[in-house]
């Protein structure tokens, strides 16, 4: 009695009516609870999965949705009309000559330029979800991107159909000079999600689609040291294969956000560390409530390793931003809070239980549920 047993709950209490099922997928009706996050068995067509999470959920739902459309176009079609688009590039090409040959010559340097760029930074790269060397500088890395961006995606999806499908159509249209026209009627998609579960910035997102993996590890690596993150941290940080290059390059932002705050590499350092794609993610949506509460709530002044989990120091006193969906008191959450001492606040995205709570409250520290970040 003295700790909670992880409840169980059904899924139309927990998720919206239009994420719980579609005609590609459904969810099944009873939702398990592990390490605070919601336990969903997914029987789709493309076979049965669980998700970790209310917010990776949404994700796949949107995902499986654009996998859906990806399938319904032909790869033979585009590969058609993209040899068609190509047919037609001396001739553009010539008048562009004609009409302002000094940007043309131009827009070919740097074009040229731009794939030695990237080939540079892929064999520099350590991160093991890059694209190969020839992948960066030929045409199918870069139609994925655009595609997936138009889409509304991650490009670097940990969900295997959708990465499939890309792949499939990236490869087709890359015979012409941009990605397949979808037709993106369903870009609201279920519950409105695109890259992560937070609204990824238009500017990363624009990133995403225009730099290689190997190009944002460069360009991370650069920022990180900016803020005094030890050599060894970083390179384990990029090392991870369970961080996708989205992962790490919105925490890198999220971070790079704060300005001066100090100990940013406590966070660099847990994110190194993630154990499962689940955990990856987990890292990305907290470095995003954190940037956000910076941005809306109180200026971030530093994190401290409190309980063995970076927290905060804030405008507000100590605070820890989870990103779960129930807490429960369990051992975990009163290790926490007692290798934390003194009091503070526990911000999260779902429900805290009344024993939870009330727990908490005996220690001196508050809930915030539901935080609107």
């Amino acid at each position: 009695g003295q700790y909670e047993v992880a409840p169980s709950f059904s899924a139309n209490q927990v998720l919206p009516a239009e994420v719980l099922r579609s005609p590609d997928y459904r969810i099944g009706d009873r939702v398990g609870l592990e390490n605070f996050q919601y336990l969903f068995n997914v029987d789709s067509k493309w076979g049965p999965f669980v998700v970790t999470g209310s917010d990776l959920m949404r994700v796949r739902a949107r995902e499986m949705a654009a996998t859906a459309k990806l399938e319904t176009i032909s790869g033979g079609d585009t590969t058609v009309n993209s040899a068609a688009r190509t047919a037609l590039k001396p001739v553009e090409t010539a008048k562009d000559f004609v009409v302002a040959p000094g940007k043309t010559v131009g827009d070919t340097f740097k074009g040229v330029g731009r794939m030695f760029g990237s080939a540079n930074a892929s064999m520099n790269a350590t991160d093991p979800n890059k694209e190969t060397i020839l992948a960066s500088v030929t045409g199918g890395a870069t139609a994925r991107r655009k595609l997936a961006f138009e889409l509304g995606v991650d490009p670097n999806t940990s969900f295997p159909p959708l990465s499939a499908e890309l792949k499939r159509l990236a490869t087709a249209s890359a015979v012409g000079e941009t990605g397949v026209n979808v037709g993106l009627s369903f870009v609201a998609g279920p519950a409105g999600i695109a890259i992560s579960a937070g609204g990824t910035s238009n500017t990363l997102r624009e990133m995403l689609r225009d730099k290689t993996a190997a190009e944002l590890e460069k360009d991370g690596r650069v920022v990180l040291a900016g803020m005094a993150v030890p050599p060894g941290t970083v390179d384990a940080f990029y090392a991870n294969p369970m961080l996708s290059p989205t992962d790490k390059a919105i925490i890198v932002e999220a971070m790079q956000s704060l300005g001066g705050a100090g100990g940013r590499e406590v966070f660099i350092a847990s994110a190194a560390n993630a154990h499962s794609i689940e955990m990856g993610f987990f890292y990305r949506r907290q470095a995003e409530l954190i940037a956000s509460f910076n941005r809306k709530v109180a200026p971030v002044r530093g994190f401290v390793p409190l309980g063995g989990a970076p927290m905060l120091e804030t405008g507000k006193g100590t605070v820890s931003i989870l990103p779960v969906d129930y807490l429960i008191w369990t051992p975990p959450l009163e290790g926490l809070v007692a290798g934390a001492g003194g009091q503070g606040a526990i911000w999260i995205t779902g429900r805290a239980s009344a024993m939870a709570t009330a727990k908490l409250a005996e220690r001196g520290w508050k809930v915030v549920p539901k935080a609107k970040l």
